[in-house]
């Protein structure tokens, strides 16, 4: 299946796609994403040709993970979700056993937390996040943060405060950036109360673009109070 799925990708290789969008993956000298190889596909393709293969087998999937090519590691990611439904434990433990190939922002965002999030929260077990907030690699500490998408969308909060709070100070912009969608999330989704009393608590630890991220749906009156610390 997996040279299959390979074989299916390769005849979409879009060149100009490519060199429209690396920079939106920080594949460049120096860039968090460099080393990867693009493949130039949309999502939505991308998407759609990894479960056309929703029953490939754990070993191949595991292969997929370790490849240098970004779609090649999305789609294993969308198998695992796919597969998550039937057997919940593998999927997580074969994510967990292989988190160095979710080493970019999409792969974060779009695929991480709908499994190790959506089994926290199933199973009332957040100890991993904690784990993760420590580390010292940049996407499992965003996996920490995002994760908690999960409990946002069932209304749920959880210790994703608490994880936002150990990272306030992070060195690193796109760790910010999460701190700030998650907050977002909680005053959309969860209790606008909490996240108020939570930037004014913090407002000297949180970077700018962690706030602006936070208060994008808040009133507009009340953003610009926000952004100026007059509360």
């Amino acid at each position: 299946m997996k040279d299959q799925l390979i074989a299916e990708m390769d005849r979409r290789v879009d060149p100009e796609r490519i060199a429209a969008t690396a920079h939106f993956f920080g594949i460049c000298p120096g860039g968090y994403g460099e080393g990867d190889i693009l493949l130039g596909l949309p999502v939505p393709v991308a998407r759609k040709i990894a479960l056309h293969y929703k029953t490939m087998p754990a070993n191949e999937i595991v292969e997929l993970l370790h490849s240098k090519v970004h779609e090649h590691r999305f789609a294993a990611l969308e198998i695992l979700v796919a597969q998550y439904k039937k057997n919940p434990d593998q999927s997580r433990q074969i994510l967990l056993n292989n988190l160095g190939g979710v080493n970019n922002w999409d792969l974060v965002d779009v695929i991480t937390w709908r499994i190790l999030g959506m089994w926290a929260l199933e199973h009332h077990d957040e100890k991993i996040f904690h784990k993760l907030a420590k580390s010292k690699n940049l996407w499992e500490r965003r996996i920490a943060v995002v994760s908690y998408m999960a409990f946002y969308r069932h209304g749920v909060m959880g210790d994703g405060p608490e994880i936002i709070e150990e990272l306030l100070g992070d060195k690193e912009p796109l760790i910010h950036k999460a701190c700030g969608w998650m907050l977002r999330e909680i005053y959309w989704r969860v209790d606008k109360h909490f996240v108020e009393s939570f930037i004014i608590d913090h407002y000297k630890q949180m970077s700018r673009t962690t706030l602006r991220y936070a208060i994008e749906r808040m009133p507009e009156k009340q953003r610009k109070q926000f952004l100026k610390g007059e509360f």
